[in-house]
């Protein structure tokens, strides 16, 4: 259920994106509108409650008194709306219209200096007909201004993955505005800021040797309008792990962050009605759909990218290790290694990710597909994502044989069996973060896992634990024949 809240609020930044974009009544910002009123009432009325409240403190999102990681990246813009109304969070109220949902679009798109008070927010929400979104007051370190919305303690048993993930938040923030910002100026046919995307691509790879965890599992993004950023985001970070796990020097690494970035900038070429068509695609629309590689770098050489590396990944990360796929390869053409990592990250990413047309999908089931699809990934690349990753990556949320939970933080000793911190007893009672054990999980150990739930991102969305490995180690170790 807290999922599905978490989804509201990055669907709230979203409108607020559409509407900087485009006008009032205009068709994009009218179904976020109506894609928020109508999933909010069916899930507050699912939670027993009439309202919807949330808690903005620090640059990130707080909820019941857990910050929320996934929102506090996607949701920037609501942040920044917050704060220029010094505010410390927005309840959501039944019934609420659409037309509240598409002021508070307004106002957050196109308010541009802060109030001075909250008072003065609140004259505003009511001069503007919002009868039915209330602002809280700001939160301080130790107070409780709204009920359930106290700022968290930094080690708060409850709040174990935001405090990992602390160390990498304003990184990821900054590439995900990267992707943003450069889509947008696609948009507007402007050139992409190809000097903000190696900056960010190079913090990534600086950040990334922190040993914090790993990002993907919170970059979640149901308002489909953003998946493509996600995408580009996570396929950064898969890149710059996979060419660490292959032991290529840092500045290569951060031209692969960088190649992640932008390889699928050709989709802001492709129609909206087709990107985000959730049917099948007629032959027609595949062959606009099949453009964007080429679109992506001829949008790259026309900004005056010229490294060989980034603008082939844009190129060519649709093309198999048979040479199908697409754009058709031309007799001179070889594919690289980069573009060849960057397929099987963009593929991994895809096959793991939310879409408008499919569920979600486990890395476990993803390897399982990929194995089985034989000449479409180069072997050298498909292994060493498989060796990085672990069955389990780090993130995955997990049970125990003895109904502890438990966050995987590290790949173990062998692929199906990683390295495990307790959060919860038996009971479901969280631990304190300090009393948290590390358990390296062994076969045949009575704590070994009897079966592993991902949170989030189980097998085709159905939410039913894996079990049977041999497919992966099987074809795992085909790859080094």
């Amino acid at each position: 259920m807290e999922r599905q809240f978490s989804d509201l609020i990055i669907l709230l930044a979203s409108g607020i994106n559409q509407r900087r974009m485009y006008f009032d009544d205009h068709p994009k910002v009218t179904a976020v509108s109506q894609e928020f009123t109508t999933r909010l009432r069916g899930i507050i009325a699912e939670d027993g409650s009439e309202e919807f409240t949330f808690g903005v403190f620090g640059g990130k999102f707080i909820r019941h008194g857990k910050y929320l990681v996934g929102p506090s990246i996607a949701g920037r813009s609501l942040i920044e709306f917050a704060q220029r109304l010094d505010c410390g969070g927005f309840t959501f109220r039944l019934p609420l219209a659409i037309v509240d949902v598409a002021t508070f679009f307004r106002l957050g798109a196109t308010m541009k200096e802060p109030l001075d008070n909250l008072e003065e927010a609140q004259t505003l929400f009511a001069a503007n007909g919002i009868d039915h979104i209330e602002l809280s007051v700001p939160l301080r370190e130790k107070g409780e201004n709204i009920e359930d919305e106290g700022v968290p303690e930094p080690n708060a048993a409850t709040d174990f993955m935001a405090a990992d993930f602390a160390p990498l938040l304003n990184v990821y923030q900054a590439l995900y505005d990267t992707v943003s910002s450069n889509n947008h100026s696609i948009n507007r046919n402007e050139d992409v800021d190809m000097t903000q995307a190696r900056t960010s691509g190079e913090k990534l790879v600086g950040a990334s040797e922190m040993g914090a965890m790993d990002v993907m599992q919170f970059m979640r993004y149901p308002d489909y309008d953003s998946y493509t950023i996600g995408h580009s985001v996570r396929v950064a970070a898969l890149s710059a792990m996979l060419g660490r796990e292959l032991g290529w020097p840092p500045e290569i690494l951060g031209e692969l962050a960088t190649a992640g970035l932008v390889h699928d900038l050709g989709k802001g070429r492709v129609p909206e009605e087709i990107l985000f068509k959730t049917g099948a695609l007629d032959p027609d629309e595949m062959k606009i759909i099949q453009s964007h590689p080429a679109a992506g770098a001829q949008i790259l050489l026309a900004s005056g990218e010229q490294s060989p590396l980034i603008i082939s990944a844009a190129w060519g990360h649709h093309i198999r290790e048979d040479g199908g796929g697409y754009p058709v390869m031309q007799e001179w053409y070889t594919q690289g290694s980069a573009a060849s990592l960057i397929h099987v990250c963009d593929v991994f990413e895809a096959l793991t990710a939310v879409r408008p047309y499919k569920a979600p999908m486990s890395p476990r089931r993803a390897f399982e597909i990929m194995l089985q699809d034989k000449g479409g990934f180069q072997p050298r690349m498909l292994a060493a994502l498989i060796r990085a990753m672990g069955l389990y990556p780090p993130g995955s949320e997990v049970v125990l044989s003895d109904f502890r939970k438990a966050v995987v933080i590290a790949r173990g000793r062998d692929m199906d069996n990683p390295l495990v911190r307790v959060t919860h007893d038996p009971g479901g009672m969280p631990i304190a973060r300090n009393d948290q054990p590390a358990i390296q999980l062994e076969a045949g150990n009575e704590l070994d896992v009897a079966e592993f739930l991902l949170v989030g991102i189980t097998d085709e969305g159905h939410g039913q634990p894996e079990k049977d490995i041999d497919l992966i180690t099987t074809g795992f170790s085909d790859y080094f024949q």
